[in-house]
């Protein structure tokens, strides 16, 4: 063995364990002596490897007896072999108490050079035979755990190339050692080609520099990395991503390694961007009437925000167009920005651009110029050069329509910066537009107050509700617009304070700035609440307030931050989870049992389950809101999948829960989508035993409808109030949402069972089940 025994001999007298050396020295041991029970005890302080302590007995002080019940007492030493050693008569008391306290041997003096040996080669073998297993279960142990390291290392790669977002790993000098599939997948780039510096080849040059100084200052501090930054894509286009990274750490508290994400937040920064564009647009539109002025300034501000370039057309009183402002990002470009515009207006007759948008009123977005359609579209050689030199890449136009006519148009377009425009842009260009449009309403109603005849007709005339306060705010003008939303007639307020006609007046529509700028506010009329967007625009006789009915618009948008909220709610707990198995599992500072593995790799693989539901669910009711869901309607067994279902509910019910199933012997078949039908079945049997937190039955009955087949599932669990019966089948609705209860779920369950449903054909409802709990009835027609 690599490792020599060590042999611990004692005796007061140095020419016996000289004695002693001379017989055990040829066995090619480490000799270690000692001459008194002090100095024994003081030696196996610091170490307890000896093979076996040769000890005298007869020793002043601490004789052998009381050293060696000293060393049996310490759990580091007690299960060394030790020899007692003696010249004592052999009485039995002596010998007796040698081994009463565990001596494995004794031998009398002068000693037998070769049974000394044996009896001592005895002991050192076995303490070479512990040493193997010990070597070996260490070996293993190494071998077991390496290979767990590997597997779960393995797992961790294989959960972050299945994440939608970009997962990477660098070294503690935060040098990039890993990056997950969705980073080759988004950035076009190969596995053969990443390296530690890789990252800063994408990252937008606008973007690097703060980048890299945060980096820096992470690295410093050992703190939290988050920071905001354009990739760019294998397409060329960048978008925006959420940079964070956590340090992980050693035991000591020193760097390990670094994880981070990059998640795509590019369409919410273009939603950001949008907003504060037409919030600084409309208070520009608003600092003048004269909106000519306005235009300009919006153009300017474009190209600060929005986009590369931009460019404002009108039409003239004769039909012709003309340039009223263009602006580029970069002073040097802006030359053959104006150039182009000037040596090649819009021709009327073109099929894109701001001609074709004047003349049809209708938006144009190309998301993407591709180089080899200028040559196309160039009227000559210089128009395909000045085209080029641009480098255009991406291209909106949106008319300006006032009073139902298009009197202009606002082209953005994109260049070196990268950028694509999309839907998100479109829409924020339109408002953009509404809003310019609605100044150049306004401006002209100014003019228009001061031929007061010409304003009333125009006023009617135009879909923006619109009123006329004078300085001590009564009422003037109430055009009709205005009346439509309401409900309230012109008579019925004109000439009247308009605190006395709408209530909250005040509190809301006093409080709007009278800048121009839109500020939506509630208006309490009643039996019901307006949503209005109100702008106002204070002259020298009063104030001017122009809106619009958003109260649909606020509905979509409330229902939207409610789904947001309730998939963000129910995604994050089985993620907490998995999270929690995960970092459980990778922690080597503890041991854990095979049993404890086992259960926190149940733990993923459930919670993962869990997340695959919820996905299903929201696709599903995508699918179904857009009326992409194909069913196949053919004879199915009705009896026959209800089985089915009951039978694969009843393996994994909650403790307290009981489910039965009721059917006849015989049914008709009928006409459904086995799989949407089975679906449908599978919500409502979940449903009722989630919202049966304390337990309880809960009951399938299947038999003859009126039409066809009948469903009935029963619980005695929470009940609906009859108030909520009819919202229950809503979507997003959740009868505890506050989960006070603790219970969870989307809100989509019902509402998927009502519209598959409604799509074979069949109706569904809910009634109390006999003032415990409830019970949802399905009815399915019979196949023909």
């Amino acid at each position: 063995m690599a490792t020599r025994a060590s042999l611990l001999l004692v005796d007061d007298r140095p020419q016996n364990l000289l004695a002693l050396e001379a017989i055990l020295e040829p066995l090619g041991h480490e000799l270690v002596t000692a001459t008194s029970g002090e100095q024994v005890l003081r030696i196996l302080l610091q170490r307890d490897d000896f093979a076996v302590i040769l000890l005298d007995v007869q020793m002043p002080d601490l004789d052998g007896f009381e050293v060696a019940e000293v060393i049996k007492e310490r759990d580091r030493t007690r299960t060394i072999p030790i020899i007692f050693l003696t010249a004592l008569s052999k009485e039995e008391r002596h010998v007796f108490r040698g081994y009463e306290i565990g001596a494995v041997d004794y031998v009398f003096k002068p000693f037998d050079r070769e049974i000394l040996r044996a009896k001592v080669g005895v002991f050192v073998e076995l303490w070479e035979k512990n040493e193997q297993i010990r070597e070996q279960a260490e070996q293993l142990a190494a071998q077991e755990l390496a290979e767990l390291r590997r597997t779960s290392a393995e797992r961790y790669r294989q959960l972050a190339d299945a994440m939608p977002q970009i997962v990477w790993t660098s070294n503690a000098d935060g040098e990039a050692t890993y990056f997950n599939q969705r980073w080759f997948e988004y950035t076009g780039t190969s596995e053969n080609t990443a390296d530690a510096h890789s990252w800063t080849l994408v990252v937008h040059p606008n973007d690097l520099p703060a980048a890299i100084a945060r980096r820096e200052q992470t690295l410093a501090e050992g703190s939290v990395f988050e920071v905001e930054y354009r990739f760019r894509a294998a397409d060329g286009t960048y978008r925006w991503h959420l940079g964070r990274a956590i340090p992980i750490r050693t035991e000591d508290g020193s760097i390990d390694f670094w994880i981070g994400t990059a998640t795509d937040i590019d369409d919410r920064k273009r939603i950001e961007e949008a907003q504060r564009f037409l919030l600084d647009a409309g208070a520009e539109l608003s600092m003048s009437l004269d909106w000519r002025a306005g235009l300009q300034a919006v153009a300017r501000l474009a190209v600060q925000q929005f986009a590369d370039w931009a460019a404002v057309h009108l039409v003239d009183g004769d039909g012709s167009i003309s340039l009223l402002a263009v602006e580029h990002a970069d002073p040097a470009r802006k030359v053959f920005a104006q150039e182009l515009q000037e040596r090649y207006p819009p021709d009327p007759g073109d099929e894109r651009g701001a001609a074709a948008v004047i003349r049809s009123g209708e938006s144009q977005l190309v998301p993407d110029l591709q180089p080899d359609a200028f040559p196309a579209s160039a009227r000559d050689e210089t128009h395909d050069r000045l085209l080029r030199e641009l480098g255009l890449q991406s291209f909106l136009c949106v008319p300006l329509v006032a009073r139902g006519l298009t009197v202009g148009a606002i082209s953005f377009i994109t260049g070196e910066s990268g950028r694509r425009y999309g839907e998100t842009d479109l829409r924020a260009a339109e408002e953009l537009a509404l809003r310019a449009a609605s100044v150049v309403e306004m401006s002209q109603l100014y003019d228009e107050v001061e031929h007061r005849a010409r304003a009333s007709r125009a006023l009617e005339t135009i879909a923006d509700g619109v009123v006329l306060l004078d300085n001590d705010e009564r009422v003037l003008l109430w055009n009709r617009a205005a009346a439509a939303m309401t409900g309230i007639e012109a008579a019925d307020v004109i000439g009247r304070p308009a605190r006395e006609v709408l209530t909250g007046y005040d509190e809301n529509v006093a409080a709007v700035a009278v800048n121009g700028r839109p500020q939506t506010v509630p208006v309490d009329l009643g039996d019901r609440e307006l949503w209005l967007s109100f702008s106002a625009v204070r002259f020298e006789e009063g104030t001017v307030y122009a809106f619009r009915d958003l109260t649909e618009e606020r509905v979509l948008e409330q229902m939207r931050a409610d789904f947001v909220a309730t998939v963000s709610h129910e995604l994050r707990t089985p993620l907490a989870a998995i999270y929690g198995a995960a970092l459980t599992l990778r922690r080597e500072d503890l041991e854990l049992s095979g049993e404890l593995q086992g259960r926190l790799l149940d733990v993923v693989a459930e919670e993962s389950d869990r997340l695959a539901q919820i996905v299903n669910d929201v696709l599903l009711a995508s699918h179904l809101d857009s009326g992409q869901l194909k069913l196949r309607i053919e004879t199915v067994d009705a009896a026959k999948v209800t089985k089915n279902v009951v039978e694969a509910a009843q393996a994994h019910l909650p403790d307290g829960i009981t489910l039965s199933l009721t059917a006849p012997k015989r049914l008709p078949p009928v006409a459904a989508d086995e799989q949407q039908l089975r679906q449908v079945l599978v919500n409502l049997v979940e449903n009722a035993v989630k919202y049966s937190p304390d337990g309880g039955p809960v009951q399938v009955r299947i038999g003859r409808g009126e039409r066809g087949v009948r469903w009935a599932v029963s619980d005695e669990g929470l009940g609906i109030p009859a108030s909520e019966r009819r919202r229950v089948f809503e979507k997003f609705y959740r009868l505890d949402p506050d989960m006070i209860g603790g219970i969870g779920g989307t809100g989509l369950g019902l509402y998927i069972c009502r519209e598959l449903v409604h799509r074979l054909d069949g109706r569904i409802w809910v009634e109390p089940n006999n003032g415990k709990g409830s019970t949802f009835f399905v009815e399915i027609p019979s196949a023909a």
